[in-house]
């Protein structure tokens, strides 16, 4: 009896692999030829230090770096400065050769007044429980007329909901049906609406600039094939009615105004 209960979780994570495997393999190139991931990288390249949204090349900060220091490896050689900070320390071994790095919290990051030009962020603002505080210091440390790159998962849509119902239960959930290769911390979802962005923006000299809505891959079903074909009918259905403040998440541009 025990080595059969002890067997269950076993099967059930065949069986969840089973169905990514399917997914990716036929479903997702199909479906989706460039990826959500893909998507935010292409957005950030495309856009960071273009004639779309001008701003000085001088300085660049990458918030919430990660040991990986993505951004700032994508777009940081097209500016003479390049910063990232994190709320978790880093070794000087990851740091990227020109990457000056500090850690910072959420509510102080170790630059001066008005030293950026540019600052990239990258799938953090969900996990920030005071982003209002936080926008506050990067209003801070960016210069007039300098901008904000991010992007927002929507608070509305089925995963940050679902995220947010299962609670210290998420990481548990994520574990089982997908064996994520992140690191997984916990989600608030306190400024991923642009109504909430804009009431977190009070107080500071930044305004937005870009709100546009990204679809999605529904990635977080590929556990299950019946409910990732669910997902992929709803995105398309949402897509083709125009249900833009349903789309899974967005791409941000903020800009500083003169005081």
């Amino acid at each position: 009896m025990n080595e059969r209960r002890d067997a269950s979780p076993a099967l059930w994570s065949r069986f969840f692999a089973a169905n990514r495997e399917v997914a990716d393999r036929y479903f997702t190139p199909r479906l989706y030829p460039v990826t959500h991931v893909a998507a935010i990288d292409h957005w950030f390249r495309s856009w960071v230090g273009s004639d779309a949204f001008p701003a000085s090349r001088e300085s660049i900060l990458e918030f919430g770096c990660g040991d990986t220091f993505h951004l700032s490896q994508m777009v940081g050689d097209r500016f003479r400065r390049r910063c990232a900070t994190d709320v978790v320390d880093v070794e000087p071994a990851k740091w990227p050769a020109g990457v000056e790095f500090r850690k910072c919290s959420a509510s102080s990051i170790p630059f001066g007044a008005a030293e950026f030009d540019v600052v990239v962020v990258r799938s953090v603002f969900e996990h920030l429980e005071t982003p209002d505080v936080t926008l506050r210091e990067l209003d801070r440390i960016l210069r007039p007329d300098g901008k904000i790159f991010l992007n927002l998962p929507n608070k509305w849509d089925y995963v940050s909901v679902g995220a947010r119902l299962a609670g210290g239960w998420k990481s548990s959930a994520l574990s089982g049906l997908m064996d994520p290769d992140w690191d997984d911390f916990p989600v608030f979802y306190r400024c991923n609406t642009r109504r909430d962005l804009k009431r977190m923006l009070s107080g500071t000299n930044l305004s937005i600039d870009l709100f546009r809505p990204v679809p999605s891959e529904p990635s977080y079903l590929r556990s299950f094939l019946p409910l990732y074909v669910a997902g992929a009918v709803y995105q398309f259905g949402i897509s083709l009615a125009g249900l833009d403040f349903l789309q899974p998440a967005f791409f941000v541009v903020l800009t500083k105004k003169h005081a």
